[in-house]
C-alpha cells in the first residue's frame, strides 16, 4: 500500500477517541480532496475549515435526523458539534412543521429561512474543529503523523498536489476504513441494532422506508370484527386517518418486523415521531403479539413474517429492543 495511506489507516484505525469527531474530520477531507484534486498543479493546496465544517455538518445531520445515534462518551454532555446539528434540526422542524427527517443535501436553509441559523452553526462547527480536532487528529503514540499541514489562524490545511492525487487514488478504501472505524466508535456509545448498515445507508444516500401494506393481511387478524382500531387510543379507524406505526420507532431499528407495527391513527403516528415508548405501551405491545399469534394460528397462516412473530415472543424481542433503545 502506498506509505501516505498507510499512515491514514494508522491514524485512523489506531486514534485515540471519546467521540466520532476524527472520523467525520478524515471523511471531510478525504471528500474534499476530490473536488480539488488537479495533476497539472505542483502548488500546495488549501481547504477552509468552513468548508469541513459543512461536510460534517452534513454527516451528523443525517446520521442524527434518522438515526438519533450517539456520538460521544458522555451522555450527560453531548459533543459540541452535535448539539448545534440539533439545534439546527430543531429550528428546521419548526420552519417546516413536519417532524418528518430529510437528508441534509436536498434542504434549501435560505429558502425556508434558516440562512442566518444555518451560518451560525457552521461558524460553531468551524471553532471546534479548530481548537479540538485538526490537530489533535494528527497525533498518534506521542508522535505526529506528517498527513497534511495546518494553518489554524487563518483556518485552512493544506496538501501538497501529490497527496491530493494519492487521497483521490485511494478515496474509496479511506472511506471504507472510515466507516468501519466510525461503526466500531458509535458500538461502544449506542445499543441500536444494525449500526453498520445505518452508517453505511448515510454514507451512500440509499435510505429509503418499505412500503408496509403486506403487513395488513397479518395485521388485520388480530380483531375477529375485521375492523381496524388505533393502537394507542383504542377507537376505530377511519381510512383516510389509517396508517402503520413502528411502536418502537424505526430510527432506532431499522426495520419493519411485524411484532413491532401497529395500526394507529395518521395524525398519532406523526406527533408521536420517534419517540421512545413507555412500559405500558410496552405490556399493551406484548399482550397484542400474543393475541396476534394465536389468532394466526387460528387462520394457519404461514410465512417468514409469522415465523418472525413467534421467534420475537420466544425471544422477548419487545421488551429487550425496547430497553436498548431506552439505553
Amino acid at each position: 500500500m502506498n506509505p501516505y495511506i498507510t499512515s491514514w489507516n494508522n491514524v485512523i484505525m489506531n486514534c485515540s477517541f471519546d467521540n466520532t469527531y476524527k472520523m467525520a474530520w478524515a471523511k471531510a477531507l478525504v471528500e474534499l480532496s476530490l473536488f480539488y484534486d488537479n495533476n497539472d498543479s505542483n502548488n500546495d493546496i488549501g481547504i477552509e475549515f468552513q468548508e469541513i465544517a459543512k461536510l460534517c455538518l452534513k454527516y451528523y445531520w443525517n446520521q442524527t435526523i434518522y438515526f438519533d445515534l450517539v456520538q460521544g462518551s458522555n451522555l450527560i454532555k453531548i459533543p459540541e458539534i452535535l448539539r448545534y446539528t440539533k439545534h439546527l434540526i430543531d429550528q428546521y422542524f419548526s420552519s417546516v412543521g413536519s417532524q418528518l427527517p430529510e437528508r441534509f443535501e436536498k434542504i434549501d436553509f435560505d429558502k425556508i429561512g434558516l440562512s442566518n441559523q444555518f451560518e451560525n452553526t457552521i461558524s460553531k462547527i468551524t471553532s471546534t474543529l479548530k481548537k479540538d480536532v485538526c490537530y489533535r487528529f494528527l497525533r498518534l503514540n506521542g508522535q505526529e503523523e506528517l498527513l497534511y499541514n495546518l494553518d489554524i489562524k487563518n483556518g485552512k490545511v493544506f496538501f501538497n498536489s501529490n497527496q491530493v492525487r494519492v487521497l483521490t487514488e485511494y478515496s474509496e478504501l479511506l472511506f471504507e476504513i472510515i466507516n468501519y472505524r466510525w461503526t466500531q466508535i458509535l458500538e461502544s456509545f449506542n445499543h441500536s441494532p444494525k449500526i453498520s448498515m445505518k452508517v453505511r445507508v448515510i454514507s451512500e444516500g440509499t435510505i429509503r422506508r418499505n412500503n408496509l401494506s403486506p403487513f395488513k393481511e397479518y395485521l388485520d387478524l388480530e380483531n375477529a370484527d375485521g375492523k381496524r382500531y388505533c393502537f394507542y387510543c383504542n377507537q376505530e379507524i377511519s381510512k383516510d386517518e389509517e396508517s402503520i406505526d413502528h411502536v418502537i420507532p424505526w430510527s432506532f431499528m431499522f426495520s419493519d418486523d411485524i411484532w413491532n407495527l401497529v395500526y394507529c391513527h395518521r395524525s398519532e403516528n406523526s406527533s408521536k415521531s420517534n419517540l421512545i415508548p413507555n412500559e405500558k405501551i410496552i405490556e399493551k405491545l406484548e399482550t397484542r403479539n400474543s393475541i396476534l399469534e394465536k389468532r394466526i394460528d387460528e387462520y394457519l397462516k404461514k410465512g417468514k413474517k409469522v415465523d418472525e412473530l413467534k421467534l420475537a415472543i420466544e425471544k422477548d424481542y419487545v421488551r429487550k429492543f425496547w430497553m436498548a433503545a431506552k439505553g
